[in-house]
């Protein structure tokens, strides 16, 4: 019996939400930070995040520390773009090439197609302290 509790506790601690402590270094001022989390390579390929944060612009700071939720410990995309014209989304060019710095947790392997959820896919768990520098594509 003793056991059968012990599984059923570990069990439910890993299904508790995890708090990502991430900093995000944006190469210009202004220009609020959207910050996601996928879960799965269809919810990454659907752009339909399991968490989201969006950090107003700040004049001053090419620097941010936000704090994501993510529904449990496992592999996720950790993704952040600067909303440089405030349209609420990512811009790209007529060629899907984005035109706003963006990153990701995991540099992908090439900037000559968009990345797979297996290639940038990163481990996280409760206060994992994760960097995204966020560029624009030809610094990639």
């Amino acid at each position: 019996m003793i056991s059968l509790y012990a599984l059923l506790l570990t069990l439910l601690n890993c299904a508790a939400p995890q708090t990502l402590n991430v900093e995000v270094l944006v190469p210009a001022t202004g220009g609020a930070i959207y910050l996601a989390a996928y879960d799965t390579p269809e919810a990454f390929d659907e752009k339909e995040e399991v968490s989201r944060i969006i950090r107003p612009a700040t004049a001053a700071s090419q620097r941010a520390e936000l704090s994501l939720e993510v529904p449990a410990a496992g592999e996720y995309v950790i993704a952040a773009f600067q909303d440089l014209n405030g349209n609420g989304k990512l811009d790209t060019n007529l060629f899907g090439v984005p035109t706003e710095p963006y990153g990701f947790a995991k540099t992908p392997p090439t900037k000559w197609r968009a990345p797979s959820f297996e290639e940038i896919a990163t481990q996280v768990a409760e206060g994992d302290q994760l960097k995204i520098e966020l560029k624009s594509w030809d610094q990639y």
